[in-house]
């Protein structure tokens, strides 16, 4: 079912106890779609074509890949898997067939030094966003050096950088949700850079000499409380007097979509919006099934897997470096200490008052929207759902069935980041049905 909604923009609509912002930019006029899709799941095959498959401890030395894999594919059907550990890009045909491997760690330009994010543009541009260098760099489709962008933000202040996604278009990259990487340093005199108040979702123009930002659209910022969490350990000890992010706060969800537009989700109920090129929100695809209250005991169980994954080495990684006076003498706190203030402040962990229906959100080559639903257990994944922009529901996958592709590529092709029996990442290429394409 299809209905309008005219609205002003910022027309709240309100779940459980919650009010959840469907927000437009300021001063725009919102006249958007409200999609109503089926409540009761169609159910989809995992029936894809193994294509083919790279990386293994036994395979060629290009394909012994590190950790903190990542993958992508240009418009020839090439894939790109991006080695975080080894400061490289391995590029193969559509067979697997090794093409080249291209950068390397170093302070050169086209080397990386600490680099976070990345993606390949149709035309087989290589985009790497790397902190140490405080720019993105460009690889051009041959693997030669383009030039480096700077990724903004003045000197002594933050830089924040999200998922990196190729605007279809060409010559841009979206950037918003995902992993946010943040860089922050002491401004003049020991001031502490501010941290965002609002989540955007950016197109980074990348024709220029230097790169341009502007911000596509604001998703909704669930209100945080105030409040200071200290951090401890190895005799260090830092004090982070800013609002913190929540145990299962709604997640900021992206994807591009062909006509320069996105399909992202920003709150906890199932609301997938779509915009057009300029931000403006064209529909939101809704399906009756509402987040489930936070309780005790998922607080409980949430902080016990945490700590098991922290000291298994699972958890999130960080880097942190102390400078003296100065700015100079960096000093980097060691692995110990930065795990045991990991441990205090999940010892210290606000919890959401409600679960998320959503845990992720992609789109494919040509637009499809893959929308993950949150599974039974509170950190897995359920079933993913397969939506046109358009809002034509055309089924899910039931959990465990399938998992959200790493990457989507033309004719069909997507990527899987698999771990063989020694955690050496193993990427599997395969084809989807032509109507999921």
């Amino acid at each position: 079912m299809i209905r309008f909604d005219l609205s002003s923009p910022a027309r709240v609509m309100t779940t459980g106890a919650l009010a959840l912002g469907l927000c437009l930019m300021p001063g725009l006029i919102a006249a958007q779609q409200v999609v109503d899709l089926p409540a009761q799941d169609t159910r989809l095959a995992p029936t894809l074509e193994n294509v083919f498959r790279v990386g293994s401890m036994a395979g060629a030395d290009w394909e012994t890949f590190g950790d903190g894999v990542r993958v992508a594919f240009d418009a020839r059907g090439q894939l790109h898997v991006f080695d975080q550990q080894a400061s490289r890009v391995v590029v193969t045909d559509g067979r697997g067939r090794l093409v080249r491997q291209v950068g390397k760690a170093g302070e050169g330009p086209g080397e990386l030094r600490i680099p976070v994010g990345f993606t390949v543009l149709r035309d087989g541009t290589i985009v790497i966003a790397d902190m140490g260098h405080r720019s993105y760099q460009l690889l051009g489709p041959d693997g030669t050096f383009q030039r480096m962008l700077s990724l903004g933000g003045a000197e002594g202040g933050m830089i924040r950088i999200g998922q990196l996604m190729p605007d279809p278009r060409g010559a841009a990259v979206f950037t918003g949700g995902g992993g946010v990487q943040i860089s922050m340093q002491s401004g003049p005199g020991g001031t502490r850079p501010e941290m965002p108040q609002s989540r955007p979702i950016e197109r980074i123009a990348l024709a220029g000499a230097t790169a341009d930002a502007r911000t596509v659209v604001e998703a909704w910022q669930p209100p945080r409380p105030e409040g200071t969490t200290t951090l401890q350990g190895g005799g260090a000890r830092f004090s982070v007097g800013m609002p913190q992010a929540r145990a299962f706060e709604p997640g900021l969800y992206v994807g591009p979509l062909p006509g320069g537009g996105v399909a992202f989700a920003d709150t906890t109920a199932y609301a997938v919006k779509v915009t057009d090129a300029s931000g403006r929100i064209q529909r939101v695809l809704r399906r009756p099934i509402h987040p489930r209250p936070m309780t005790p005991a998922i607080q409980e169980a949430e902080k016990k897997r945490r700590i098991e994954d922290l000291a298994s080495g699972r958890g999130p990684q960080m880097r942190i470096v102390t400078a003296g006076p100065g700015g100079g003498g960096g000093q980097a706190i060691s692995q110990d200490a930065i795990r045991e203030m990991q441990r205090s402040q999940i010892d210290q962990m606000q919890f959401y008052p409600e679960l998320p229906v959503l845990l992720n959100l992609a789109t494919g080559w040509d637009g499809k929207i893959w929308a993950v639903r949150r599974g039974q257990q509170p950190h897995q994944p359920g079933g993913i759902d397969v939506l046109t922009p358009t809002g034509q529901y055309l089924g899910t996958f039931p959990a465990g069935a399938m998992t959200l592709p790493a990457a989507f590529g033309p004719d069909g092709l997507v990527a899987f980041i698999e771990s063989d029996e020694f955690d050496v990442p193993t990427v599997v290429v395969k084809r989807l049905p032509a109507n999921l394409r």
